[in-house]
């Protein structure tokens, strides 16, 4: 079976390997990632490689160990790239509190994630680039298709916003206490 999907990328056979594999694959997937929708993401994406890399699998060896290898590096991707972002917010939740000269940053990514939110979305892309891709201004403009002094006037506005929000929420918290 193998064989006829690695020569000629068979529908038969890739649909055979996908009603046996995607059970187990879904299960170790869950069980490495601890999410559901990302267990199916990094499935479907281990038979897309499947597909493009079928010309490098060795015949004389199982599928399965290969599969499952394929699978494993792209849970792993997910979890790397999951702690990235995890410590970009962190990172970004610190740079605000420094932004703004407070002792104290908002509390949690729940919290700097609001404050994104609340932003204009011109602003918000801007700032998200820069803070939690680590990207440069020119990478922004490019991604953005503005120019560098664009993006870095809408980092400005978009950290200037976050200073007001984060100032007006202490004010109305020291009035409640």
């Amino acid at each position: 079976m193998m064989s006829r999907f690695k020569q000629g990328l068979d529908e038969a056979a890739f649909e055979r390997l996908i009603c046996d594999y995607t059970p187990p694959a879904a299960a170790l997937a869950h069980q490495m990632l601890r999410d559901p929708a990302l267990a199916e993401d990094a499935v479907q994406e281990a038979f897309v490689r499947v597909i493009r890399k079928r010309r490098q699998y060795v015949a004389s060896r199982p599928f399965s160990h290969w599969f499952y290898a394929i699978l494993r590096n792209i849970c792993i991707d997910m979890l790397r790239k999951r702690q990235r972002e995890k410590n970009a917010v962190q990172h970004l939740t610190h740079r605000i509190g420094s932004y703004i000269r407070k002792e104290r940053a908002p509390d949690g990514p729940e919290a700097i994630s609001g404050l994104l939110n609340a932003l204009p979305l011109q602003e918000r892309a801007v700032i998200e680039l820069r803070a939690v891709r680590a990207m440069t201004f020119e990478e922004i403009a490019i991604a953005l298709d503005i120019s560098q002094e664009a993006a870095k006037k809408r980092a400005q506005r978009g950290l200037r916003k976050l200073r007001q929000q984060m100032e007006q929420s202490e004010r109305i918290r020291r009035q409640a206490v």
